[in-house]
Formats: C-alpha cells, sequence, structure tokens
C-alpha cells in the first residue's frame, strides 16, 4: 500500500489545485523594488503575473514593440541594459512566488487525503493502474514507432551512403575526362603545330622546286643538247650527243649495235689470228661455229640502262629523268641462257669428243717413236683445250652471277625509288585533302560567324524600331 498511497498522495495534488488556486494570494513584498511597468495596473496574483511572461518577446513589453513601430527612434543601450535587468529580477521572483505556492498546494492536498477512505483509494488504485497500462502500451506502440523511425533513418543513411559513393564516382570519372580532354586538347595542339610546319616546310618545298623548274628552264633554253656518257663494265664506255626532248629509244639502239659491232670485229681477228692460217678442218669448222653463234648472240643482245639508280626506259625522255650534261647511265647486258641457238655449243663445251686413235703399225723405230710423239702431244693439245675451254666457261659464268647481282641491285634500287616516290605523292595527297578540310572548316566558322553577326544586327535592329515605335 505504500506505493498505492504515494500515488494517489502525488494525484491528490492535481485534484485539489484547481480549489486551491481559486484562493487569491499576496506575494511578500520583494527585496529590491522591481522598475515600474509601463502598464500601470500591477498583477496581484500568480495567473496574472504569468501572463506578462507569456507577452513579452525578447524582454520587452508589448507596449514598447508597438511604440518602436511607431517611431523607429534608437535605444540607449544603457537604458536597455537597465531595463533587461530588472525584467531578468522580476521574472526570478515569480519563479520563486511560484515555486512557493506549489509547495502550499501539495500541503492542502495532503491534508485533504488523510480523511479519504479506503474505497476511494482503491478506486483511485484502480483509474492509475488501468491509465499505467495505457502509459504502457503507448510507450511499446511510441518505441515501435521509434524502431521504425529508426530503420528508416538507417535506410535512409545506407541510401545517402550510396549516392555520396557515386556522386564521388562521377567526381572521379569527371576528372578522368577532364584530364583525357586536357591532354586531347595538347595533342591536338601539337598536331595543328606539326600540320602547319609541314604546311611551311611544302610550301619551301614548292618555293625552291619553282626555282629549280626555272633555272632548268633557263638552262634547257641556253642548252638544248646534251653529251651522256654510256657505261658498260666489262665492255665499253661511249659518249653520245643527244637533245632533251630525244628519246631514249635511240640512244639504246645505237648502244645495242654499236656492241654487236665490236662482238663481230673480235671474233673475225680472232678467226684471223690461228697460227698458219688454217688449223686442220675441225678447226675451221670450230671456228665457223663460234662465228655464227656470236652473230646470233648479237642479234639477242638485250641491255638494262638505269641513272642514279633509277631504271630508264625507252619511251622515255633526258628532260624527264632530269639527265644533264656529263652524266653516266649505267648500261648492264641481260643473257637468257634457257633459250637460244647456243645451247648446244655449250652442251658440246660440256661433254668435249675425245679423239679416236687410229692404228698405224709401222716396223721403223724411228717413225714408230715419231708417232708416238705425235699422238702424245696430239693429246696433251686436245687436253689443254679443254682446259682452257673449261676455264673460259668458269669465266663467263662468273661474269653472268656477277651480272645478274648487278641486276638484282638495280631492280631493288628502282623498286625503293618507285616506292618512295608513291609515298612522296600519298603524302602529297594526305597533305592536300588535310588543307582542304582545313579550309572548309575555315570558311564554315566564317560562314557560321557572319550568320550570328547578322542575327545580332537583326535583333538589334528589332530592338531599335520596338523602342522607336
Amino acid at each position: 500500500m505504500n506505493g498505492t498511497t504515494s500515488s494517489t498522495i502525488a494525484q491528490q495534488p492535481q485534484a485539489a489545485a484547481p480549489a486551491a488556486r481559486t484562493t487569491k494570494l499576496t506575494p511578500p513584498p520583494p527585496a529590491v523594488s522591481p522598475p515600474a511597468p509601463p502598464n500601470p495596473t500591477p498583477s496581484t496574483s500568480a495567473n496574472k503575473s504569468a501572463v506578462p511572461s507569456t507577452a513579452t518577446v525578447n524582454g520587452n513589453h508589448p507596449n514598447s514593440q508597438k511604440s518602436k513601430k511607431k517611431s523607429d527612434v534608437p535605444l540607449d543601450p544603457a537604458v536597455m541594459y537597465e531595463s533587461l535587468k530588472n525584467r531578468i529580477a522580476a521574472l526570478e521572483e515569480e519563479e520563486v512566488l511560484e515555486e512557493e505556492e506549489e509547495r502550499r498546494f501539495t500541503e492542502e492536498a495532503l491534508k485533504s487525503v488523510k480523511g479519504l477512505e479506503e474505497n476511494a483509494i482503491h478506486a483511485k488504485y484502480i483509474e492509475l493502474f488501468a491509465e499505467l497500462k495505457k502509459l504502457e502500451r503507448d510507450h511499446a506502440r511510441e518505441k515501435q514507432k521509434l524502431v521504425k523511425d529508426k530503420d528508416t533513418a538507417k535506410g535512409q543513411l545506407t541510401k545517402a551512403n550510396q549516392t555520396k559513393a557515386k556522386m564521388e564516382n562521377l567526381a572521379r570519372e569527371l576528372q578522368k575526362d577532364n584530364k583525357r580532354l586536357r591532354e586531347d586538347s595538347k595533342r591536338l595542339a601539337q598536331c595543328v603545330e606539326e600540320a602547319q610546319d609541314e604546311i611551311l616546310q611544302m610550301k619551301n618545298d614548292m618555293a625552291k622546286r619553282m626555282d629549280r623548274a626555272k633555272m632548268q628552264d633557263i638552262k634547257y633554253r641556253e642548252m638544248p643538247d646534251i653529251v651522256v656518257k654510256v657505261v658498260c663494265r666489262y665492255r665499253a664506255e661511249l659518249f653520245f650527243k643527244i637533245s632533251r626532248k630525244t628519246k631514249f629509244s635511240r640512244l639504246f639502239n645505237a648502244w645495242t649495235d654499236r656492241m654487236a659491232g665490236t662482238i663481230g670485229k673480235k671474233a673475225d681477228g680472232k678467226l684471223s689470228a690461228g697460227p698458219r692460217g688454217t688449223l686442220n678442218g675441225s678447226a675451221k669448222t670450230d671456228a665457223a661455229s663460234t662465228h655464227t653463234a656470236n652473230s646470233s648472240s648479237s642479234m639477242s643482245m638485250q641491255f638494262i640502262f638505269s641513272h642514279n639508280g633509277r631504271t630508264l626506259y625507252p619511251d622515255q625522255t633526258p628532260e624527264e629523268q632530269g639527265v644533264e650534261d656529263n652524266d653516266e647511265i649505267l648500261a648492264v647486258e641481260l643473257m637468257d641462257l634457257t633459250e637460244g641457238p647456243g645451247l648446244d655449243e655449250w652442251d658440246e663445251l660440256a661433254e668435249p669428243r675425245r679423239q679416236v686413235l687410229k692404228k698405224n703399225w709401222t716396223d721403223d723405230p724411228a717413225e714408230a717413236r715419231r708417232s708416238l710423239e705425235e699422238i702424245f702431244d696430239g693429246v696433251v693439245r686436245e687436253r689443254l683445250k679443254e682446259v682452257l675451254r673449261q676455264y673460259e666457261l668458269r669465266e663467263r659464268h662468273f661474269e653472268c652471277v656477277i651480272r645478274s647481282k648487278e641486276l638484282e641491285v638495280l631492280l631493288s634500287r628502282a623498286r625503293a625509288a618507285e616506292q618512295k616516290q608513291l609515298a612522296d605523292g600519298e603524302r602529297a595527297r594526305g597533305n592536300k585533302v588535310d588543307e582542304e578540310n582545313r579550309r572548309l572548316r575555315k570558311e564554315l566558322e566564317e560562314a557560321q560567324n557572319g550568320q550570328e553577326m547578322l542575327i545580332n544586327k537583326l535583333i538589334s535592329c528589332c530592338k531599335e524600331m520596338s523602342e522607336l515605335c
């Protein structure tokens, strides 16, 4: 019952408070006289003294606010400080009075509870217990609501963290994009500078070429004919005087005819230089066969001509290929060992025929000795001829190998020069396309700028017309 009595005692002042508040109590005089309020009607009760406290704003009376609204006269800081100090003292005194009134109310409530019966106490206990259960249910409901609010707050916090992470990732991506854009802009600026340098270089090259072309034109007018040196490493060196407009076919034909003539002369000299004019029937037939072979080979003689590593063709001219006076043209003989009438001769040389010995017995030992010496000399002579033929074959084979290597080198140089010309042409074409694109972009930008200026002028004219109207 101690718990029930304490609860009833605590609740009885609440019931007795309205009755006690009806009696008006006069507060004791304050130790320090409060400042005179602007309202002349002083408050005598606690309820009346509480009313001005609720109506005050920042320690100022509402009448002072009305006066401020009427006249915006600045207040003196000293006066304001004094008024605030007096107001604080008055509020402290009001709190003291309220505490004394509550203590008096509790004493009166305790006096009134002492005379109650146990039935009223039980009824009050039941009422308070029901109210306690109700409060517990409300507390549980509020606790569930608090848990839900907590979960909602956690979800919102998680979403906020996710949003923060997304924003950070987006910021990093934007920084990467900005860095890439800066690098791209630098690279584009560098490319533009390189393109400008290439354009300047091309302009300088074009100017140099124009000057060179003018000088060549003047030189061609002054010296229409040139002297060209045609060199064959294993044959001869000849000088030809030709015009710049003449095709190389004439020069090539003259060189081929001259080389064929020299080969014929050498063959005739070899025939006339034999010992005693004629050796025997076999020697004559060999000389005739070599003469016919040389004449046939001279008719099928072919050369490859080159100038400064570039192959010259019959339908070209010295002016087109840039051949100047006293330039050297290299001539290389092209020999076809797979076809032609000389194959039989090579087969005969590859497989020499040995002389058939005739049996001629004699009884004279001196004659027999002389015949043996003649036979031995003939065999030795044939063997020496065979050795010389093999040596000549090896020399010719070596010359053919060297000529084939030279032809390969010339062909590789010609291909390299052709590839270089193609690359230069492609580069020039690409530069022309880039220059055309830049020109078109510049024209497009100028057109857009002109259009914007025209639109701005039209807008300004419309504004002026509207202002005039």
